[in-house]
């Protein structure tokens, strides 16, 4: 009885030690953004004149076009943009992804400057940018209800970033997922 007991117990333990191990939490290092919705499957996310748009670069009729990985800021939840080109669009600034509120029922994703430059016009407010959380490969954000969505440009595999907190905005956009790692090849 005592030896079944013992053999099941190593059983245990040689299956446990042969389990495959658990992912880690997003790297140090940097990353990228894809969108994944009705679609869109694991379109690339860009930077086109201060938005974040998704899909084909090519298609956007943004004047500043390019692509991106992002790193952690000076914490977690703030994330920095590294333009993919030798001239960045904010020269001696650094860009922070970040959720405008335009006081429309979908906003922007957009890219800020750490320090905000002084603006006499109140009427838009500075975007959110200590707002950001992976979850394994997921992006969620820490600000309560907010959901992601492609607006539709009129031009396939070409989409604008809105952010939401209201379930309205999935009328007239698609829902998306945001995630760090793109489409399986092949």
């Amino acid at each position: 009885m005592t030896s079944s007991i013992l053999a099941v117990i190593v059983a245990i333990f040689a299956v446990i030690s042969s389990a495959h191990p658990m992912e880690k939490r997003q790297d140090d290092g940097s990353w990228s953004l894809y969108a994944y919705g009705h679609n869109i499957d694991g379109l690339p996310i860009f930077y086109a004149d201060g938005q974040a748009q998704i899909g084909d670069m090519s298609l956007s009729n943004a004047t500043n076009k390019f692509a991106f990985s992002l790193t952690f800021g000076d914490n977690q939840r703030t994330w920095v943009a590294h333009f993919d080109n030798t001239t960045t669009p904010a020269s001696n600034t650094t860009n922070l992804l970040g959720l405008s509120d335009t006081g429309s029922m979908a906003c922007p994703v957009v890219f800020t400057p750490s320090v905000q430059a002084s603006n006499n016009s109140s009427s838009l407010s500075t975007p959110q940018t200590d707002v950001w959380t992976l979850y394994g490969k997921y992006v969620v954000c820490s600000q309560a209800k907010v959901n992601f969505y492609a607006q539709p440009t009129g031009q396939d595999g070409w989409y604008i970033l809105l952010w939401s907190a209201t379930a309205d905005a999935a009328l007239k956009n698609i829902p998306v997922t945001l995630r760090t790692i793109g489409p399986a090849s092949g």
